[in-house]
């Protein structure tokens, strides 16, 4: 790793840690809790590298994640993964996620036909993991185990 490199980590942390340091002053500890566990899991999963994740949670941290809390763990993934500026853009409804939020470029936000076309994708793969879940249920109950 070089200098630039070091630099760049280093900025992204500290701008993280300050944001951490903001966010405990605002939310509650159960939401900051949730928040955080969710941000860990995220960090390992292939959203990281751009694709799309659904999060694990019960029925009391779903109704913890609020639209609010949505936009915040936005906000944190782009700190924690991101050397640019991003901002988090509400793409309205879709059949797989209702008021579906992104984070995006900041360049890129107003950008209608950037932000329909991202939607699209999401959309799509949404449908994809839904067919592969269909399928594997089918497989499942071909072969005689439970579900």
């Amino acid at each position: 790793m070089d200098r630039d490199e070091r630099h760049d980590r280093s900025e992204r942390a500290e701008r993280l840690t300050r944001y951490l340091t903001e966010l405990q002053e605002r939310i509650d500890p159960r939401s900051l809790e949730l928040l955080m566990r969710l941000l860990r899991e995220l960090s390992t999963s292939p959203a990281v590298r751009g694709g799309t994740y659904e999060l694990g949670m019960g029925p009391e941290e779903k109704e913890l994640f609020t639209p609010a809390l949505q936009a915040e763990l936005l906000v944190l993934f782009g700190l924690l993964t991101s050397q640019d500026e991003r901002v988090v853009v509400d793409l309205g409804d879709s059949p797989h996620a209702k008021g579906m939020k992104v984070l995006v470029p900041q360049e890129r936000a107003g950008d209608p036909d950037f932000l329909y076309r991202h939607k699209q994708r999401v959309a799509a793969e949404a449908e994809q993991r839904e067919r592969d879940r269909r399928e594997v249920e089918g497989i499942a109950r071909a072969s005689g185990m439970e579900l």
